[in-house]
């Protein structure tokens, strides 16, 4: 087997600029008034090894809107609480920290996990043991086409993510060629795929490239892509694998617009590839946070407890799912599995703190959005996205 899935998004930028690794709290965690009913939302995910504070950070966002929920309870509320599971970003462990979780008769749902393959494996678990799970992180496309019903998940997935893109260089750039190149490897083909049904759509030539993963011969794939003479180039990837193919395609003169995945939504790009990001544009689940005056607040007091840049992509959506969760079970009136799953599969919106979602009987959201980013004096600067929302200022 390949690489296991990448978690890409763990490199991901915050809203208001780098990513900032979640430190010692701040300020004290309100403390529930004793004697009171607590529901437990479980999160999965790496609390140990090299993708330990990847989890964290989705823990961190998890803790902290129960915090805020539990600011805010009546007498007689349910109070919120969470338990981690580490399943050390390795799949068998993740599919025996499933069943750990599913064990746990306080846990309402569980929130994880990182890996996209650890979460499709889990996912049946939990199905199987009637465990509603939200997906916080993963954009892995098999996660949702299992017709899972206790499945939902907050990021656009890849395919459609894919689409989005094709979608905003057709109508925005107008190019008559395009070129996409991505990798043999676990992440790329769903992006590429969607963007290629896109460009076929709107009947814009495309050519397009798969090399290796393991041994990538960039100038090679450079000069096949530019060879048709395209205007544009996607690249659906990581930058950490494939972002010399930035270099290799200006060193090639390519002059033309870039387009990249959400793997490209990272320090990284920014760090080792500046000087070749005038033309580019980066896709990516999070909007700009910093537009949104609804988050205000939460980002606030999370930056507060956890400090500057904290609020990266991983504790956004951490913080988001958890919402969902808490939305659901009081609406549901009950404080059980059951009553959570079946008010999830209801079509019910729900306000979170990455937007507004309704969720298909697939899991994935009604309304699918991605936001395009450029880069400008060293930062990614936030330019639109893909489908118009009220979510921002503008």
């Amino acid at each position: 087997m390949r690489v296991t899935r990448r978690a890409f998004l763990g490199g991901a930028v915050s809203a208001a600029g780098l990513a900032g690794i979640a430190g010692k709290e701040a300020i004290a965690a309100p403390q529930p008034q004793p004697y009171v009913a607590f529901a437990t939302l479980g999160v999965c995910g790496p609390f140990t090894g090299d993708h330990t504070k990847l989890g964290e950070q989705i823990a961190n966002g998890v803790r902290q809107a129960c915090d805020d929920a539990n600011l805010v309870r009546g007498t007689l509320d349910r109070a919120y609480q969470l338990r981690t599971f580490d399943d050390g970003d390795l799949l068998a462990s993740g599919i025996v920290t499933a069943g750990f979780a599913c064990d746990d008769p306080s846990v309402v749902c569980v929130i994880g996990h990182l890996n996209g393959h650890i979460t499709e494996q889990a996912a049946k678990i939990y199905a199987n043991r009637g465990m509603p799970l939200i997906v916080p992180a993963s954009t892995f496309d098999r996660i949702t086409e299992d017709g899972l019903p206790n499945v939902v998940r907050l990021p656009t997935k890849d395919f459609t993510e894919g689409r989005l893109c094709g979608k905003y260089v057709s109508t925005t750039w107008k190019p008559s060629r395009v070129a996409v190149a991505y990798q043999d490897g676990d992440y790329g083909y769903d992006v590429a795929n969607g963007f290629s049904q896109q460009m076929d759509a709107d009947k814009i030539a495309l050519t397009t490239v798969q090399f290796s993963f393991d041994k990538p011969q960039f100038s090679q794939v450079a000069a096949k892509a530019l060879q048709p003479k395209p205007d544009a180039v996607f690249l659906p990837g990581n930058v950490e694998d494939m972002g010399l193919l930035l270099r290799e395609l200006h060193d090639a003169g390519f002059s033309g617009r870039i387009m990249a995945s959400q793997g490209f939504f990272k320090s990284d790009t920014l760090s080792k590839y500046a000087t070749y990001l005038d033309k580019t544009m980066v896709s990516t689940p999070l909007p700009p946070l910093e537009l949104a005056p609804s988050v205000f607040r939460v980002r606030t007091s999370f930056q507060q407890r956890y400090g500057p840049g904290s609020f990266t992509y991983l504790a956004a959506f951490g913080y988001a799912a958890a919402q969902v969760a808490i939305s659901a079970l009081g609406r549901s009136g009950s404080n059980d599995r059951l009553s959570l799953l079946r008010q999830l599969q209801l079509p019910a919106p729900y306000q979170t703190a990455v937007g507004t979602y309704q969720f298909l009987p697939s899991g994935d959201a009604v309304q699918p959005n991605i936001y395009f980013y450029s880069v400008r004096d060293g930062r990614f600067r936030y330019e639109t996205s893909a489908v118009p929302t009220t979510f921002l200022a503008r």
